[in-house]
């Protein structure tokens, strides 16, 4: 056995606040990468092209996108639990409080390494929240309905962000290098990182395990 996998899950307790801290690195990922003005992820694309359409907070736009990819995932058989419920209003939230506290430095450099705290904020946050299995985030928990049927998280992740980003564009979100980078390693980036989380929390989500190696 592995050193860091465990034979039963950690505490409801223990997960519960992992999944705390995850939600809250989400929403302020997010904020970062809005901040940095280099591109965000696909979610936040649409998010920002629907909050500048609709009038409404990136938060906000959030909640109603995060709903759609609700629907979707329970349409592939993944309906949210309580936790997705919770989180993807909490993430929300955090996000309309952080994004107007975040500095927008002008040097480009310092743009740069915001997009990239961004990035690992996101990558980090999400591979905990999956692993906690009490709240997989909407956009996640449609991935892994699609994996149940047999698509890797890979090919999984490109689908729904290359059309996350193409509603997004066409409503004019922002868009950029950061988004062209998320779009391409976030699915080999979680088929890397979920595996020790999960093991790590001791928890099983059915199939991504021999799909997040494929």
């Amino acid at each position: 056995m592995r050193a860091t996998e465990r034979t039963e899950p950690r505490s409801f307790a223990f997960r519960a606040v992992a999944l705390l801290l995850g939600i809250i690195g989400v929403g302020v990922g997010i904020s970062v990468m809005v901040s940095a003005h280099l591109g965000v992820a696909p979610a936040d694309v649409l998010a920002t092209g629907g909050a500048d359409q609709f009038g409404i907070g990136v938060g906000t736009m959030g909640w109603i996108s995060g709903g759609i990819f609700m629907l979707l995932a329970t349409i592939v058989r993944r309906p949210p639990s309580w936790g997705t419920i919770i989180g993807g209003v909490l993430v929300g939230q955090v996000v309309n409080l952080v994004i107007d506290r975040v500095p927008e430095p002008d040097p480009m450099v310092w743009r740069v390494v915001m997009m990239f705290l961004g990035l690992a904020l996101l990558y980090g946050s999400i591979s905990i929240g999956v692993a906690t299995t009490l709240g997989t985030g909407p956009m996640e928990l449609l991935m892994l309905g699609l994996v149940d049927k047999g698509v890797s998280v890979q090919v999984a992740r490109w689908g729904i962000e290359a059309t996350t980003v193409t509603i997004g564009f066409l409503l004019g979100g922002q868009i950029g290098i950061g988004t062209v980078i998320f779009v391409v390693s976030t699915g080999p980036v979680l088929a890397r990182t979920l595996p020790p989380v999960v093991r790590f929390m001791g928890t099983r989500i059915d199939r991504p395990a021999a799909a997040l190696d494929a």
